[in-house]
């Protein structure tokens, strides 16, 4: 179908397919070319400097550029003429501005301040926030609440009711608090808060409640949580806010966003944006190679289940499972002892070690059971039992399961080394060493030390090597533990953690220290890294599938934040390439988003890479900001030279 009679039947009030709209758009964006430049000085830097924030007036009849000289400009959009200029609009860069209606706007600065502006006089800024304690990069504006919402490098979000004016200034409140903070945006309905870090995350908060998002998430932490997440390793002051993503929490519910292309090693999230109609989420990343971008878009919208529930019912079934395997074992092994004759040794060995795992692994009331450490420390080995404790040893072997079963029955009351968190120190110069190396490395080096913390949390259950052989050799039944000095306690050294783990040591000290004593050799082949989500009992949330598309980019003028955008009707997205930029869509036909839930599943399973409609070169410098307007076709692009370019379609 033609342009004209796709025209004429939406003149006449005909019916219209959607695979007939989508070919029209299509070629409306195909069509794209620069019609009009602003400052087009090849070579030479502008008077303002580089163009790091672009604009659109709601109405879309006016554009304002936030430059890096401390200046704000702004052009007629239709024109596309320079109407006005505010040099020294701060003391420092400009870095966003944000329309508040269709008269006042905000700009923000690495000046730590946030300023006020009325187009009908630009003389004078109506007011200047102070709160944030580094540079401040991002402006959002929440129509329900009527709050201003920025966020700075401090790792600060501040709410600011501009309505309400003290003598101290504007009433504000720090809602939110975290490390590594970049952006923060706001869905169009006001119902989300996004955010985006340095620790290669993303942050949904459903159901946003600025005025009791303070409370609701005081004291979370989600670099934290993440650790985590990522290290399989329980962290009690994260896992007392599994209530932020459970879905029981009717206002500021948290979903953590992590999944990312297989080539995709994202660390840095440097720029965010959302869909026009609050479908998805644009975001753009650094790779942790440091050598490429990656452009990539998230579905925003909440999962229809919860993924703890979806956990638990499969960690139900795993143990259903397991426990049908070992009854099975249990019968065909029958009669078979460790080393038996009449059977195999290894499968003796291996009913042998889960029968005891089942037995002596208590739980204690409200907790899972203790997380496996790693290897013994040499802060908690004890010295080779001499020969007259083996003979001993041999002489009670008929009590030693009596003995540790009572053991594992009651904990004594003196608590043993049980490291459950690990440090390691590393220089910034090998740092910067391993992130050239390739990403399939296994090579573990350069850490000057490493060391094991003992946080008190996770009990210890049994005795060390040198208590129980002098209740063996006295014939003892109860179980003392061993006591470490106050140098040694709570951290050991990695070469001890060597030196325990290199096989050469026979003593029973080998295995973990809150095994039973008859089971430290059995189990020492089964100290393996715990199951993903299942540790021990334990359920950690899962971040749920949200990947829908990815494009890559190349790292081009590193240092410097490259902000892509969507178009009004959220088709298209523009995305800064080198020196210009290319227009990407969802499909080559230039589809809507989907909006089905089977098809948004569907593409969630297997993420697609976005179409390039076409690409742009019209700058002489990298380009840095990039806005469709609002109520039409028309795009503007800035570059670093501080150049700004128009386009619009050319049919």
């Amino acid at each position: 179908m033609s342009l004209y009679r796709w025209l004429y039947r939406r003149e006449y009030g005909l019916p219209s397919n959607r695979m007939d709209f989508d070919h029209i758009m299509h070629r409306v964006y195909g069509s794209m070319k620069d019609f009009d430049h602003w400052n087009d000085t090849p070579n030479q830097t502008s008077d303002y400097g580089a163009v790091f924030n672009l604009e659109f007036s709601p109405k879309g009849n006016v554009l304002v550029a936030a430059c890096e000289k401390k200046s704000i400009l702004f052009f007629d959009a239709i024109t596309q003429q320079q109407t006005y200029t505010i040099k020294d609009a701060h003391t420092d860069n400009v870095n966003c501005i944000k329309f508040l209606d269709e008269r006042m706007f905000a700009t923000c600065s690495d000046d730590t301040t946030v300023a006020l502006w009325d187009l009908r006089y630009l003389k004078k800024k109506v007011r200047s926030l102070h709160g944030h304690s580094n540079w401040v990069k991002n402006i959002e504006y929440s129509h329900k609440d009527n709050l201003l919402v920025t966020s700075g490098f401090d790792g600060s979000i501040f709410t600011w009711d501009i309505n309400s004016h003290t003598e101290q200034g504007l009433i504000y409140q720090k809602v939110f608090h975290t490390s590594g903070l970049m952006r923060c945006r706001i869905s169009p309905d006001c119902s989300k808060l996004v955010i985006c870090s340095t620790g290669g995350y993303l942050m949904i908060i459903h159901h946003l409640d600025l005025t009791s998002l303070h409370k609701d998430l005081n004291g979370f932490r989600p670099s934290i949580y993440r650790l985590m997440q990522t290290g399989h390793q329980y962290i009690p002051q994260a896992a007392k806010f599994d209530h932020v993503f459970s879905k029981k929490q009717k206002k500021n519910r948290v979903e953590l966003v992590t999944d990312f292309p297989e080539e995709n090693d994202a660390e840095v999230i440097l720029a965010l944006q959302i869909h026009p109609l609050g479908h998805s989420i644009l975001s753009r990343n650094i790779s942790y190679d440091e050598k490429t971008e990656w452009s990539c878009i998230h579905d925003i919208n909440e999962e229809p289940r919860e993924m703890k529930e979806h956990l638990q019912e499969e960690h139900k079934s795993s143990k259903r499972k397991r426990k049908i395997i070992c009854d099975s074992d249990e019968e065909s092994n029958s009669g078979l002892g460790v080393g038996d004759e009449s059977g195999d040794s290894t499968d003796g060995l291996r009913f042998s070690i889960n029968r005891r795992q089942r037995v002596f692994r208590p739980r204690l009331p409200g907790r899972g059971a203790p997380p496996p450490p790693p290897p013994t420390l040499a802060s908690t080995a004890s010295p080779p039992a001499s020969s007259s404790n083996s003979n001993n040893n041999a002489n009670n072997s008929s009590s030693t399961s009596t003995n540790n079963q009572s053991a594992a029955a009651s904990a004594p009351s003196n608590q043993s080394f049980v490291p459950d968190i690990w440090a390691a120190e590393v220089t910034v110069q090998e740092r910067a060493i391993r992130q050239n190396r390739a990403r399939n490395s296994n090579a573990v080096t350069g850490y000057n030390y490493v060391y094991a913390i003992s946080s008190g949390v996770l009990p210890a259950v049994t005795a060390s090597a040198s208590s129980r052989n002098s209740s063996n050799s006295n014939n003892d039944t109860t179980n003392s533990r061993s006591t470490d000095s106050p140098s040694t306690r709570g951290r050991s050294s990695f070469s001890d953690l060597a030196a325990s783990t290199d096989g050469s040591s026979t003593s029973s000290s080998d295995s973990p220290p809150y095994l039973p004593d008859f089971d430290r050799i059995l189990m020492r082949p089964l100290i393996l890294p715990p199951k993903r989500n299942d540790y021990c009992g334990r359920i950690i949330f899962e971040n749920p599938k949200k990947l829908m598309f990815y494009i890559q980019e190349p790292n081009k003028g590193k240092g410097f934040i490259k902000e892509p955008s969507f178009s009004a009707d959220g088709r298209i997205v523009c995305s800064p390439y080198d020196n210009g930029i290319r227009l990407l869509g969802y499909s080559d036909t230039c589809s809507e988003y989907p909006r089905h839930f089977r098809e948004i599943d569907t593409i969630k399973q297997k993420p697609r890479g976005l179409h390039v409609l076409k690409e742009l070169r019209c700058h002489e410098d990298k380009v840095l900001s990039s806005k469709f307007s609002p109520r039409e076709p028309l795009l503007a692009t800035g570059c670093k030279s501080g150049k700004v370019v128009w386009y619009h379609p050319i049919l």
